[in-house]
Formats: C-alpha cells, sequence, structure tokens
C-alpha cells in the first residue's frame, strides 16, 4: 500500500477490507485467540466476534495498542500485561473519536496484517526489542518496524555488508524472509545452505545475481579465515578417503584449465575440495562429499563430450 500521504485514521481504514473477505471459521477463530489473549479464556469470545463484525480495523488497532504498551509502557507506567479491559476501551476511544491513533500503533498494525503475521509473531517482536534493553523501561521511544525487521530483499550485499554481524550491527532482530521471521544468525545458515547448494554444482557464469553472491560470500569468507597456523593443522593428515578423491579428480580431469586443492570452507571450517576454472578464475566449486564429487563429475564428462563434439563438427566444416 502507497499510503504515505494518507491520514493514520484513513490508514486504519484501509485494514478493514482483508477482514472483509475472512471466512467466517477465521474470524471465529481470530475472537477466541484475543479471548484467550487478553482475557484468559474463551468466554469473551463473543464479545470480540461482535467487534470483528462491526469494526474490526479497531479492534485489530486496540489490540496491537495493548501488546505495544504491553512489552513498552507509557512514561511513568511499570511494565504490565494489559487485559481485554484495556483492549475493549481503546476500541470504543478509537470508533467514536475519542482518541486519535499514534504513528508507532498504526505502524505495527499494518506491519501485522501487510505482512501477514499473528499477534504472536508481533509479540515476538516486541519480546526480543525489550530484552535487547535499548528502549528504556519508563517509556522512552518506542521502536517501528522498519527499525527492527528488514526484509529479505533489501539484502542483496548480504556479505559484502558482514552476514549476520552486519545485519545486527545495523540494529535490525530479524529478517522478513517471505514471510518467515528470522533471526539474522538463523538467516545466515539459510542463506548459506543455498550458497552451498551453487557451489557444488554446475552454474551459469551469465547469472549475474549468482556470481555475485558466490564472489562476494567467497570475499567475506577470506575475512573469516583463520590464523595460518591453525588453518594449516586442519589441512594436514587429511582423512584417506579425501585424499583418494583429490587424487581421481586429478586422473580424470584436465588440470590444465582446473586446479584442484583441499580449502576450509568459510565459517563451518570444514574440509573441501576447491575446484576452480583456470581461464575464469571466478568461476569455483566447494565439493563437501561424494555426492558432490560425483555430480560434478557427471556434469564435467558431458560438458567435455559436447566440446568434443563441436570441435569434430568444426573440424569436418573446414
Amino acid at each position: 500500500m502507497n499510503d504515505v500521504h494518507l491520514s493514520l485514521r484513513d490508514q486504519v481504514l484501509q485494514m478493514r477490507a482483508p477482514f472483509e473477505t475472512t471466512p467466517r471459521e477465521m474470524l471465529h477463530a481470530l475472537a477466541q485467540d484475543l479471548s484467550l489473549r487478553f482475557s484468559q479464556s474463551n468466554e469473551n469470545a463473543g464479545a470480540y466476534l461482535k467487534r470483528l463484525r462491526e469494526h474490526p480495523e479497531w479492534l485489530h488497532l486496540a489490540a496491537v495498542d495493548a501488546l505495544v504498551r504491553t512489552w513498552h509502557p507509557d512514561p511513568g507506567r511499570r511494565p504490565a500485561r494489559l487485559g481485554g479491559g484495556w483492549v475493549m476501551s481503546r476500541y470504543r476511544a478509537y470508533v467514536e473519536g475519542q482518541e486519535e491513533p499514534s504513528a508507532e500503533f498504526v505502524a505495527w498494525a499494518r506491519w501485522v496484517m501487510e505482512g501477514g503475521f499473528s499477534y504472536n509473531h508481533l509479540e515476538w517482536v516486541l519480546e526480543a526489542i525489550s530484552l535487547r534493553g535499548t528502549v528504556s523501561q519508563d517509556g522512552g521511544a518506542r521502536p517501528l518496524p522498519q527499525d527492527v525487521v528488514v526484509d529479505s530483499s533489501a539484502l542483496r550485499d548480504f556479505w559484502v555488508e558482514g552476514g549476520a554481524q552486519g545485519v545486527e550491527r545495523r540494529g535490525y532482530l530479524f529478517v522478513d524472509h517471505d514471510g518467515e521471521l528470522l533471526a539474522p544468525q538463523a538467516y545466515e545458515s539459510h542463506r548459506q545452505v543455498g550458497l552451498n547448494h551453487f557451489l557444488a554444482t554446475p552454474y551459469d557464469l551469465s547469472d549475474s545475481e549468482v556470481m555475485y553472491e558466490i564472489q562476494s560470500y567467497l570475499t567475506w569468507g577470506a575475512s573469516q579465515r583463520l590464523p595460518a597456523e591453525e588453518e594449516q593443522a586442519l589441512l594436514t593428515n587429511l582423512p584417506r578417503p579425501l585424499v583418494q578423491w583429490v587424487s581421481a579428480l586429478e586422473k580424470r580431469i584436465d588440470t590444465d584449465q582446473y586446479s584442484i586443492e583441499v580449502c576450509l570452507a568459510p565459517r563451518s571450517r570444514r574440509r573441501v575440495i576447491e575446484i576452480r576454472e583456470r581461464a575464469s578464475p571466478e568461476r569455483v566449486w566447494h565439493l563437501g562429499n561424494q555426492e558432490h564429487i560425483l555430480g560434478w563429475l557427471a556434469w564435467y564428462e558431458h560438458s567435455a563430450c559436447v566440446v568434443s563434439e563441436q570441435q569434430e563438427k568444426e573440424e569436418v566444416y573446414v
């Protein structure tokens, strides 16, 4: 939604539309969730359902209001869990126009709606902010969603900026990855899984995004290397199967075109076989197990056959 020029009240009113298309059974489930969350029982589910049918957008804002104030109270207020009485009083005040919505509550309410998150997600994030201790318990400035959650689409330079530590240095506590909230370290692990896949399989040199991800990762990895003595210690007395695989590769591929060595994968310190194309040093593979090695060899032998056939055709043509 491009609502930067809308009033806060109009922004709240825009949140009504999704509720109007919500299936009845989901509204019932939401009413029960609200009753359990704020009244610790199902007894008030009917009251919440009634308001969900009348002004769901204002009830949603009132619930967010209560949760934000619970974790980050108003100035002079002690931390306390606000309940159903607070939610209902805020609902009436908002509906009747006795109180105008504040920017911070609207921002969090929209974050929940637009991101497809739940109140559990909201509490998880608010609790993490509280535990970090950067917001004072006496009612200091409350954070906004964009201060603590970053969308993964904005992290193209993830490795260039230092991986998870870079995200944390910028103050973010979570990465929104396709609607899933991940702590920076968990997101780094997720991203590394994708990289490990690329590095273990043939990839297209013309794919600029893949090449940028691999090269920025390897550059970052170089900054994570152990001291030379420690690294050397891990690269001596290699396991016999690993030595045998290196020897087998050296016999089966053209070492004038490819270099082969054992190195340590960034961060994990796992020993992997690194194969690098001499003519295009930016093209590199890290083979960490037998499946990777056999898959790479199958691709190499197929590529060699294709090149050989192409050369034969050219010779015949000449």
